[in-house]
């Protein structure tokens, strides 16, 4: 009696994949020798077809990327120099290009070098989150005494559009 092709194909690939996979990756010789992997059979009744592999990679931890840096935390400004602001900003390690300086009273030009000016006030407010994408103004008045002084937004009353002369 002739094997039937059907039935052989179906019982040559179990066994091919047993002894594939079932064989406990090849002898074990008891020595330090390497184990001899086991021969592949190829047969030529049925085309076999290999089990299907799929490569998984990791997902990346926090060990394989490094993690952002903390955001810098605002400094407390107020009372001091412009200048001192600066200085502050580098010993932070924080660029002192990132400060913008603007007048604390809509009546009053701030000066090219106004370094001795006094900060009056400052934004972000001390203690926040600073991002290296921000941007820090800080409000500045030639007196310090002048910081509490504001007629809506003015130094001087009679330049303060809403008071009655």
């Amino acid at each position: 009696m002739v094997p039937n092709p059907r039935r052989l194909a179906p019982s040559v690939l179990v066994g091919v994949l047993a002894l594939a996979g079932c064989s406990g990756g090849g002898t074990q010789t008891g020595d330090a020798t390497p184990a001899t992997a086991p021969a592949t059979v190829a047969t030529t009744t049925a085309p076999a077809t290999a089990p299907a592999t799929t490569t998984t990679t990791a997902p990346a931890t926090a060990s394989t990327a490094p993690a952002p840096p903390p955001d810098a935390v605002m400094p407390a400004l107020h009372s001091r120099t412009y200048e001192q602001a600066r200085t502050d900003f580098s010993r932070q390690d924080l660029s002192p290009a990132r400060l913008t300086a603007a007048a604390q009273h809509k009546d009053v030009t701030l000066p090219r070098d106004h370094d001795d000016w006094y900060i009056c006030d400052s934004s972000p407010r001390p203690g926040a989150p600073l991002p290296a994408t921000t941007t820090v103004t800080v409000r500045l008045a030639q007196d310090f005494s002048d910081c509490t002084t504001s007629f809506n937004g003015y130094l001087y009353e009679e330049n303060d559009p809403s008071s009655a002369s």
